[in-house]
């Protein structure tokens, strides 16, 4: 053979080889066609396409058109094409930015032209990068009315508002109640409520509360100013695309001041506090939602012994990002304090409430 054939062939088998050399265990042959979806292959070679919603405690939330909010396994996933920027925490808390591959429980996450691949197993959560800081929170805003005019004039206001900002290892919310009732020019009903909190997450289903605060206001049941602060540590019962339930407890200090006391007791009371929470809400179906909502605090006889707060809300989607809520609230006081009229209110204080909501 000619020795320019023996040259030619060589530099083709050295090109194959190269190639060979240079296809990595990323490269499956599949090319996502164009459409700005995430792409999945489970072991058993199927393929799906869909919204990537988050992935933390092993378990990935994805989107499909066709079939849902899926729960996947990280177990059962072969093979994630990401579409768009990722915002992904590791061991450490460390947080990277970037495109997003995950091959046979490896990940990787390309960067301003830079590659990190890490196991699977150190990643603490993946979530979507948020572009802006609008982008990490969620919130609703409730809005109830009932008015009556005639032979008897009767208006009741109420508002209900929840936020919430997440990252991967963060969680803050906020929520108030608030309603006014008049009754023939009369204020029968004058509360406020307002909770907030932030969550910190490691890893697992464990976070830790670093702070709660809580501020109730109800003139008509001798509450001028109550507040607690607390700190704790809470659990993610379940956490799946249709069912969340948290639970937390922690320990922390209480103020309260009455409207009035009797002459011989004293005002401005101090206590330590316990406390003790859960929070669930269910995807009943695609339009109708449920949560219930339970806070339970604990503190020393002359501010009351023991309260609770309890919520329960079925919502129907109505139009776009608008709902009916009706709610049944629950509220006790287990030893009220009396006034300087002699008047003690009563333990329990119920109410129902119909409210139009805007989800954003």
């Amino acid at each position: 053979m000619p020795s320019n054939k023996i040259s030619l062939l060589l530099v083709l088998v050295f090109v194959g080889s190269a190639a060979r050399a240079e296809t990595s265990p990323w490269d499956d042959g599949f090319t996502p066609p164009p459409g700005g979806y995430t792409w999945i292959q489970l072991t058993s070679d199927e393929w799906l396409k869909g919204e990537f919603i988050a992935l933390y405690d092993e378990t990935l939330v994805f989107e499909s058109d066709n079939l849902g909010d899926l729960s996947l396994d990280l177990e059962d996933i072969r093979h994630l094409i990401g579409y768009g920027s990722f915002e992904v925490t590791l061991l450490g808390r460390r947080s990277i930015n970037g495109e997003l591959r995950i091959h046979d429980q490896q990940i990787v996450i390309t960067a301003v032209g830079e590659t990190l691949q890490r196991p699977l197993v150190e990643v603490i959560a993946i979530t979507q990068s948020a572009e802006r800081e609008i982008d990490r929170w969620t919130g609703d805003i409730g809005f109830g009315l009932n008015v009556r005019r005639g032979n008897t004039d009767i208006g009741e206001f109420s508002l209900i508002a929840g936020f919430k900002r997440r990252t991967p290892v963060s969680r803050l919310t906020l929520d108030y109640f608030g309603s006014i009732n008049e009754n023939e020019g009369q204020r029968i009903a004058n509360s406020h409520r307002a909770n907030l909190g932030l969550d910190r997450f490691s890893g697992g289903r464990f976070f830790w509360r670093p702070i709660g605060v809580q501020y109730y206001q109800d003139s008509f049941v001798n509450i001028r100013h109550q507040a607690t602060a607390d700190t704790g540590i809470g659990y993610q019962l379940i956490d799946s695309p249709r069912v969340e339930w948290d639970i937390q407890g922690g320990v922390g200090a209480n103020y309260l001041r009455h409207v009035s006391v009797a002459d011989s007791e004293l005002n401005d009371e101090v206590s330590p506090v316990a406390t003790l929470g859960s929070d669930l809400t269910v995807e009943l179906t695609a339009w109708i939602d449920y949560e219930l909502f339970i806070n339970m605090t604990f503190l020393n006889e002359e501010s009351g012994q023991y309260q609770h707060n309890i919520v329960t809300t079925l919502s129907t989607d109505l139009v776009g990002d608008v709902d009916l809520d009706v709610s049944f609230i629950w509220n006790r006081t287990e030893k009220p304090q009396e006034g300087v009229d002699n008047v003690t209110p009563e333990q329990d204080d119920y109410r129902f409430l119909v409210s139009i909501d805007y989800n954003f």
